[in-house]
């Protein structure tokens, strides 16, 4: 299983030159024939919590959005997970969809550690796919005791995109070193299952998304890592 993070640099509320990033850096990967590729997120639009940002950027799944990446799914014969603002009759969900290598969407998962104006999901979802049981947590979902719950013992492989930043400075790379990446890999060990996290990287303000991605293990080892405060992407091959 080759599996391919890519903390994308996010141009906050312009989707449509994301989308063109995107598809360059999707390209990019696709040369080493990933089986998964992993977007942060919110992953075209960024962060978005101001209520006339969301009625202007949120979409129904299946909507625009959704279309364009199964498309790029099918193109390069790959799966890929990427967030989006969901818009439905109930409210704003922050969502993540997994797609198949067919452009399906296999998997929906609305955030549970999510506050106004959005709507907090409320069921965590395993499903079976060719790379084994896979559930999707969005960002904070990673620290909720129902998530932990739930998951622990079902699924092989967690797929965490994020839009994480700091207040005041960020990038802030010895507040990552010191305090906040044990804070995950901690976590991670509290499910006990592979885990992979990428975060989007928003460089338009002193406290955007702070980037980089991380592979770590059930037993909370760091597999393969990419620098905090950039948007290299990183690949990770798991033997076997």
């Amino acid at each position: 299983m080759r599996i391919c993070l890519i903390p994308l640099k996010t141009e906050p509320r312009n989707p449509a030159a994301n989308l063109v990033h995107l598809k360059r850096c999707l390209g990019h990967a696709a040369r080493y024939k990933p089986d998964l590729v992993v977007f942060p997120e919110c992953t075209l639009t960024g962060y978005l919590c101001d209520e006339r940002d969301i009625k202007l950027f949120a979409e129904p799944i299946p909507g625009p959005a959704t279309g364009q990446i199964a498309q790029q799914a099918r193109e390069h014969v790959v799966h890929i997970c990427f967030g989006l603002l969901e818009a439905t009759d109930q409210g704003t969900f922050n969502a993540a969809v997994l797609f198949d290598r067919t452009g399906q969407i296999v998997l929906r998962h609305r955030k549970l550690q999510e506050s106004a104006p959005f709507v907090a999901g409320d069921t965590i979802e395993p499903v079976p796919t060719e790379l084994g049981r896979v559930s999707v947590l969005i960002c904070g979902d990673l620290f909720n005791a129902q998530v932990i719950e739930q998951v622990k013992g079902t699924i092989d492989l967690a797929l965490v995109p994020m839009a994480r930043s700091f207040e005041g400075r960020s990038p802030d790379r010895d507040r990552w070193l010191q305090d906040e990446r044990q804070e995950y890999v901690d976590a991670v060990q509290t499910i006990g299952v592979l885990t992979v996290l990428v975060n989007a990287l928003e460089n338009t303000s002193s406290e955007g998304s702070f980037g980089g991605a991380m592979v770590v293990s059930g037993d909370g080892q760091v597999l393969a890592e990419s620098v905090h405060g950039t948007d290299n992407i990183l690949f990770w091959e798991k033997a076997g």
